[in-house]
């Protein structure tokens, strides 16, 4: 597997792999009320593909671990975006890392294929999307995730970010949902 800036040329394939994550979360416990079209939409991720903000795993044909994605049509493993662009909740607390909003980047839309699920596509994804933050001088690399997201919240635990509480954040679509409010100390 490797993890990189994704090119436009691969957005079908990006896409695909939001609507399938969308279509095997909708209407469970760990629904996050995604919409393709909406959230992601295709312009949003065009933006951060032509910005260089668009990560994306993809297989890389070396991995012997499991094959899985390998037996899809999609090699796109998962994908996340990585900006400057904080929640309109994100004033509501006192975040750990004191910093200006230059410093910080967040972590968007971080998901992995149904497909490649339990083979650290997401812990690889957030390695990479820290190590680009260092590299951009950032502080402080922040996130939200719904309260109903065990499996995420293990994650960006393990991988060390605090979890500053749940907290009632606009999520768009006018809606609100409780999310957790986590921070990576990059200093």
């Amino acid at each position: 597997m490797i993890v990189r800036t994704a090119s436009v040329d691969e957005l079908p394939q990006i896409e695909a792999m939001y609507a399938a994550i969308v279509d095997a979360m909708q209407d469970t416990p760990l629904d996050v009320w995604w919409q393709m079209g909406s959230h992601p939409s295709h312009e949003m991720l065009l933006d951060a593909a032509s910005d260089g903000n668009l990560l994306v795993a993809v297989d890389d044909g070396h991995d012997d671990a499991d094959d899985t994605a390998a037996e899809t049509a999609n090699p796109v493993l998962g994908a996340c975006i990585l900006n400057g662009v904080q929640g309109v909740d994100y004033g509501i607390i006192d975040w750990g890392v004191p910093c200006d909003d230059a410093e910080v980047n967040v972590l968007h839309l971080l998901g992995v294929s149904p497909a490649a699920r339990g083979r650290g596509v997401g812990r690889a994804i957030i390695d990479k999307a820290s190590a680009m933050a260092m590299e951009r001088g950032v502080k402080s690399l922040r996130l939200d995730t719904f309260d109903n997201n065990a499996p995420a919240i293990a994650l960006y635990r393990s991988c060390g970010f605090t979890d500053h509480g749940v907290y009632e954040i606009h999520v768009g679509r006018g809606l609100i949902h409780a999310s957790h409010l986590m921070e990576m100390d990059l200093r």
